[in-house]
């Protein structure tokens, strides 16, 4: 059941430091509501280290759920921004918050430990869903997977669904057997893909066009926003299935019947001029809409992927 309050946010000084990095967090000051019996608050929740940038974009649509939720027993909603994935786990678990957007690794990630739902497809930037192509440089006598064995690929970074997630289920699908490595010029075995992380899909680029590694895993939009020339240099030898590109994820302790009012308002936003804007705010979302192949399939395929994923990397 959702806590009987009402939130006030406040921003914190820094709180922690590493690696040159601080975290400013956003603390919830919880104080009992006066409003009428079941008055409730929904709490948003997101993932960054600079909340006082990603606030402002989220508010809006945070002010629109606080408004428009009234026949799910709801009428107000906060945002609390988490320093990671694991956090929000734990909030989600406690029901600290209650409403995470988020890709489909970090998602189902938090899915599996929190109990939480996958309701809806976001379409973050205007896109619905995404793939990811491994690509090779022309000319590098790299045709198809199996000639990446004995080699060296780069994908992007552990954390990330179209950078890691996506191309590593493809490759683990096909019967291949990735293996990361800590050096670029470490030595393969002829039954193994080494790869290593660029921390960036334009470096990954830069790394296949260079000849430092034969082939590398990019996401449809930065394939799509490359320039003429450098696109040209490239062949692509494979793209995984497509995943949405946001999932919304409700936490456990929304009730069925919420959830349902929940979707109807996300749904609806961008069929109203208010809708419309929070939503352009919201990293230029275009609408929220239901996963095309059912909700229960979406999961799991979600759920496929991501045991595949954890099964090879616990080996």
């Amino acid at each position: 059941m959702l806590r009987k309050y009402f939130v006030h946010l406040t921003i914190l000084g820094l709180l922690t430091s590493t690696a040159g990095c601080g975290f400013s967090r956003v603390e919830r000051l919880l104080v009992p509501s006066t409003a009428a019996g079941g008055d409730g608050v929904i709490i948003l929740t997101d993932v960054d280290f600079d909340p006082e940038s990603l606030i402002p974009e989220t508010l809006p649509i945070a002010d629109y759920l606080g408004k428009n939720l009234g026949k799910a027993g709801i009428s107000s909603s906060e945002i609390n921004i988490a320093p990671d994935v694991e956090t929000v786990a734990d909030w989600m678990s406690s029901g600290e918050v209650n409403l995470y957007f988020d890709s489909v690794y970090p998602a189902i990630t938090v899915m599996q430990t929190s109990g939480a739902t996958p309701i809806l497809r976001r379409w973050k930037d205007g896109v619905a869903q995404y793939s990811t192509y491994i690509v090779t440089r022309q000319n590098s006598g790299i045709e198809q997977l199996a000639d990446l064995n004995g080699k060296m690929i780069t994908l992007q970074e552990p954390s990330s669904s179209s950078g890691f997630m996506f191309p590593m289920v493809y490759l683990l699908e096909a019967g291949f057997n990735p293996q990361e490595k800590s050096e670029l010029n470490q030595s393969v075995p002829p039954d193994e893909i080494g790869y290593v992380f660029s921390g960036q899909e334009e470096v990954t680029v830069a790394w296949v066009l260079e000849g430092r590694v034969v082939a590398g895993a990019i996401d449809s939009e930065t394939l799509a926003e490359l320039s003429e020339a450098d696109r040209a240099q490239l062949n692509i030898i494979a793209e995984t299935d497509a995943f949405p590109r946001h999932v919304v994820l409700a936490g456990p302790e929304l009730k069925p019947e919420q959830i349902e009012v929940l979707k109807s308002v996300l749904v609806g936003m961008d069929e109203s001029k208010q809708g419309r804007k929070a939503l352009e705010t919201f990293s230029e979302t275009a609408q929220f809409d239901e996963f095309p192949e059912g909700g229960d399939a979406a999961i799991a395929k979600f759920n496929a992927a991501y045991q595949l994923l954890r099964n090879h990397l616990a080996q």
